[in-house]
């Protein structure tokens, strides 16, 4: 194989780009720019910033369930357990055989779950939230001049 016919092969196989994009052949190639990136440690703020937002409202949540002693759903075996009201399948439902029903269902009183929680080590809104760093910060992920990732 020549040479010649080496290379209308290969052009063949690899054609022109700007020509293929329908532009002119005098058309420079685009230089590859590498996308800036999050820092890291600003994305890690960020995402630390957000979670300390959710654990407040979580508590926030958690202590108005408690204050108001909402009825939450429950499944009928914790309800039962743990001193909830289970409540009676409807009459529609007992006419059907015991293995189509959909299961019973329960309530529990939030003082009650929230109670429970506790017991088992939960520490509702206990944290410092107001010092901490990511909560104070002010950071939008704009770039200073002195940060390097």
């Amino acid at each position: 194989m020549s040479i010649q016919s080496f290379t209308e092969k290969a052009a063949s196989f690899a054609p022109n780009p700007p020509k293929v994009a329908g532009l002119p052949p005098q058309t420079p190639p685009e230089k590859y720019q590498k996308p800036q990136h999050l820092p890291s440690r600003r994305l890690v703020r960020n995402v630390l910033r957000t979670r300390l937002e959710a654990v407040r409202q979580l508590a926030n949540v958690l202590y108005e369930l408690e204050e108001k002693d909402v009825q939450l759903s429950a499944s009928y075996w914790l309800a039962d357990l743990h001193g909830g009201e289970v409540l009676k399948a409807s009459a529609e439902h007992e006419a059907i055989p015991e293995w189509e029903r959909p299961l019973l269902q329960g309530r529990r009183g939030g003082r009650e779950v929230i109670g429970y929680l506790r017991d088992r080590g939960a520490r509702l809104g206990s944290g410092k939230l107001k010092g901490h760093w990511a909560a104070t910060s002010d950071d939008d992920g704009l770039k200073s001049g002195n940060e390097s990732h």
